[in-house]
C-alpha cells in the first residue's frame, strides 16, 4: 500500500492549506463600497462624530426639501382656490354690464303700467301685453340672480339706497317714505342704488336750515 504523501512525490511544493489573504479582503472591501474603519479608538471616535455631523446635515436638507415641497403645495392649493374664486365671481358677475343697460327698459314697462288706460280693447289689451312682458323680463332676471330693491316703509341704508329728498314727519325718523326709482342686486352685489324719500324730524329740518345760513347774519 502506498502512503498518501506520496502523490505528491515529483512536486516541489505542496499546496498549502486555503489561508484569508489580508490584501483580497481589502480589495473585496473596496469593491464592496465599505468603509475601512480606523483601527485606534480616538480616531473611530472622530469618525464617528464626523457621520453623526454629516446625518445631521442630510436630515437637515430632508426637512427643508420636506418644507418646501410642503409650502408648494400649499401655494397651488391656494392659487387653485383663487382660480376657482375667480371663475365663480367671473361667472356670476358676467351679466352686469348687461344688466346696467336693461333696467331703464324695465324702468320704462313700470312707467308705462301706471298710466291708466281706459277706452278702446285695443288699449286694454296693449296694457295687458306691457304686463305680461315685464313679468316675462322679472322673471328671467330673477333665474340670474338680480333681485329689486324696493325698501317701502323701510329703514333708510346708505349701502343700498340713494336720499334724494327728505320729509318731516312725526312718526320714526330715518325711514323711507316713499321710492322714486327700484335699485336693484346681482347676486348680492349693488348694481343700482334705489333712489329714495327719507322722512326725518321737523327740530332736524330747522336745525339744517340754521346751519346753512350765514352766522353774521
Amino acid at each position: 500500500m502506498t502512503d498518501s504523501s506520496s502523490k505528491f512525490e515529483g512536486e516541489e511544493n505542496p499546496p498549502e492549506e486555503n489561508a484569508p489573504d489580508p490584501e483580497t479582503d481589502q480589495q473585496a472591501q473596496n469593491a464592496a463600497g465599505a468603509e475601512v474603519l480606523p483601527d485606534d479608538p480616538e480616531a473611530l471616535k472622530a469618525r464617528v462624530r464626523e457621520l453623526e455631523g454629516k446625518l445631521e446635515e442630510l436630515e437637515a436638507t430632508a426637512s427643508d426639501y420636506r418644507d418646501q415641497v410642503l409650502r408648494a403645495r400649499a401655494e397651488g392649493e391656494n392659487a387653485r382656490r383663487r382660480a376657482e374664486k375667480d371663475a365663480e365671481q367671473s361667472r356670476k358677475f358676467a351679466l352686469e354690464g348687461f344688466l346696467k343697460e336693461l333696467i331703464p327698459v324695465k324702468d320704462s314697462l313700470e312707467m308705462a303700467l301706471q298710466v291708466e288706460v281706459e277706452g278702446t280693447d285695443s288699449a286694454q289689451k296693449l296694457h295687458k301685453g306691457v304686463s305680461m312682458t315685464l313679468d316675462m323680463l322679472e322673471e328671467v332676471l330673477g333665474k340670474h340672480g338680480v333681485e329689486p330693491v324696493n325698501p317701502v316703509e323701510g329703514a333708510f341704508d346708505p349701502n343700498y339706497h340713494q336720499a334724494m329728498s327728505t320729509v318731516e314727519t312725526e312718526g320714526e325718523p330715518n325711514q323711507v317714505v316713499s321710492v322714486m326709482q327700484k335699485g336693484y342686486l346681482l347676486n348680492g352685489r349693488l348694481v343700482r342704488p334705489a333712489m329714495v324719500e327719507v322722512s326725518v324730524r321737523p327740530d332736524s329740518a330747522r336745525n339744517d336750515d340754521a346751519a346753512d345760513q350765514d352766522p353774521e347774519q
